[in-house]
């Protein structure tokens, strides 16, 4: 919510003042774009000038929930078993990006600026209950017996990988955001930064002695020949501190 409000603030400020800096170029026009990238397959913003050198865009990105599943081991009193998880991509950020033209009369820029939404990029949960498990016993999950989560009432575990609500954006692109041509296409090439995802399992407790709380999993908690998928996600998830960021804008300009 805090950071919907921060959007509709710069779209409000740019309205504003834009009566009265016609002459000095600043907001003195205003484009609206719709994106499609990796920092969110749909998007949309709205960008203005400050000055000829620099221009401003906010806006909202989105990613369609997609689901992926992975085999995780685990057991039971020493006895092994498998549990299947499905992942689900939560992925949405606002922004707010600062496009810089060191050159007056060309397209290329500079672009920095932050991303800010949730951190909680993927939520996982067992697709049936576990085998072998009566719903609230605990369950060892990796290699190490001190791993030990307790399951739901119906006998399921629940994970979630987190990574920074705010990540700064740093990047390079061609195309002015706000052109003179009612309809004009740019394109961004950065990374969004947004540090060593998280990765946590929820253990259930059903005493007030202990409470139920997230504990997190790493990747020298499973062995990469017996825990062979959860082992590579973990590989794959310690080098994402930053995410690729490609898209391309389709801009219509408003005034």
């Amino acid at each position: 919510m805090q950071q919907l409000k921060l959007f509709l603030a710069a779209v409000a400020i740019a309205f504003a003042v834009n009566a009265s800096a016609q002459e000095n170029k600043l907001f003195n026009h205003l484009s609206i774009g719709y994106t499609l990238g990796t920092d969110g397959l749909i998007g949309f913003d709205v960008a203005s000038p400050i000055g000829n050198y620099v221009a401003v865009r906010a806006g909202y990105t989105f990613m369609p929930k997609f689901k992926a599943d992975v085999d995780v081991n685990y057991k039971v009193n020493g006895t092994p078993y498998k549990a299947n998880i499905e992942g689900k991509l939560n992925m949405g950020n606002f922004k707010l990006l600062f496009d810089v033209y060191p050159f007056k009369e060309k397209s290329f820029h500079f672009t920095a600026g932050a991303y800010m939404g949730t951190s909680k990029l993927i939520k996982a949960d067992s697709k049936k209950p576990l085998e072998g498990v009566a719903p609230g016993a605990q369950v060892q999950i990796g290699n190490k017996a001190e791993n030990m989560f307790g399951t739901d009432a119906e006998g399921h575990v629940h994970g979630r990988t987190s990574v920074n609500s705010f990540k700064p954006y740093i990047g390079i692109g061609f195309g002015r955001v706000v052109s003179n041509k009612f309809c004009n296409v740019s394109c961004d090439l950065g990374v969004m930064i947004w540090g060593k995802p998280k990765v946590e399992m929820y253990d259930y407790h059903y005493s007030a002695a202990t409470p139920s709380t997230w504990k997190e999993l790493k990747k020298s908690d499973f062995n990469k020949d017996t825990d062979k998928d959860a082992y590579d996600a973990f590989k794959i998830a310690d080098k994402l501190s930053v995410w690729p960021v490609l898209n391309i804008r389709v801009g219509f300009r408003a005034f």
